[in-house]
């Protein structure tokens, strides 16, 4: 078994444009009201599907510190980078940290680390050379470079970075949202089943916040049992829920970030065994499936009143002019 190392490492400082740094994840410009969807999910395809059961334990990340590297401003543990993900911790004093990650010719990802934190951080981009870079505010919108590694990672499975927990999409066995996704999918016989469960859950029972769309702030990350708990949120909290349930039964699942028309949203796709990834679906008609979207279906019922049918490329089972950016 194969397993990642570092290519070389630097330390210093240089100033760099804010800009350059920051990806604004407020995902507010979503959608108007409307009334939660009252359909059940169709989850079938033609052709047999593999006997599937939710008896899959939850993948957890592991500091094992076998292969840790840093300076005195940043620890990083890639001793289970195979397994599709790292730690980062800032040991420093400096209370507005960003952590930069891209590989080849990648859109470059950026992270927000909170000091003294072990975070763990997908390498959702598959197996390469990835550049990890950290800094720290010096003053308003200026960062300091403090840390740099090049890190080359061999996946032991390609699916891995989707299944574990992240920053994104956190999670552990003690959460409400797992014990729901167990209850949901006990009775289950395929993967596309489950998901259908998982999904027709949402999109009844969560519905969207439109003060917080416009309130909140950059940087703000979804607390999945909060989420559930309050039956609100907003795009990124609808696909973080999704993906944290299906993730804790066992079904590979990525949160994705891109543009919706000229929205910036967040959905989700699904890997099954025998379909491989299921990309940009709701549900299935008898002919297609369309875009799998929670935030989109739990507001579905009234889509044309609200121009929201428009944004997201006609709705109604059309095909969405989603572009995708980030998987998470």
């Amino acid at each position: 078994m194969r397993h990642c190392y570092l290519a070389k490492s630097k330390s210093y400082k240089v100033l760099i444009p804010a800009l350059v740094l920051f990806t604004l994840l407020t995902l507010s410009g979503c959608h108007k009201e409307i009334p939660p969807s009252q359909r059940e999910t169709e989850v079938k395809l033609e052709g047999d599907a593999e006997a599937w059961s939710n008896d899959w334990t939850i993948l957890m990340p592991e500091l094992n510190e076998d292969k840790v590297y840093g300076n005195e401003y940043v620890s990083l543990d890639t001793s289970n980078c195979g397994d599709g993900y790292i730690y980062v911790k800032y040991t420093g004093e400096n209370e507005k940290v960003k952590l930069q990650i891209y590989s080849d010719t990648s859109i470059t990802y950026t992270y927000n680390i909170k000091p003294g934190v072990d975070t763990v951080i997908p390498l959702s981009l598959g197996s390469g050379l990835y550049s990890i870079t950290a800094y720290e505010n010096i003053q308003d919108t200026e960062y300091a470079m403090v840390y740099a590694e090049e890190l080359e990672v061999t996946l032991n499975d390609e699916l891995s970075p989707f299944l574990y927990p992240n920053q994104y999409v956190m999670f552990n066995e003690q959460s409400d949202t797992t014990a729901l996704a167990k209850q949901l999918t006990n009775d289950c016989a395929t993967e596309l089943d489950a998901v259908g469960k998982v999904y027709d859950y949402m999109v009844k029972n969560i519905t969207y916040d439109y003060d917080k769309a416009e309130n909140v702030q950059p940087g703000y990350l979804p607390d999945v049992d909060e989420i559930l708990s309050i039956k609100t949120g907003i795009c990124f909290d609808y696909s973080a829920v999704m993906a944290a349930m299906l993730r804790s039964v066992g079904i590979p699942t990525r949160m994705e970030i891109g543009y919706s028309g000229d929205a910036y949203h967040a959905w989700v796709s699904v890997y099954t065994k025998d379909h491989g990834w299921i990309n940009d679906i709701i549900q299935f008609d008898g002919v297609e499936w369309t875009l799998m979207d929670p935030t989109f279906d739990a507001n579905s019922a009234d889509s044309k009143k609200s121009g929201f049918s428009q944004l997201i490329g006609g709705g109604g089972g059309k095909k969405a002019r989603y572009t995708v950016m980030y998987n998470y």
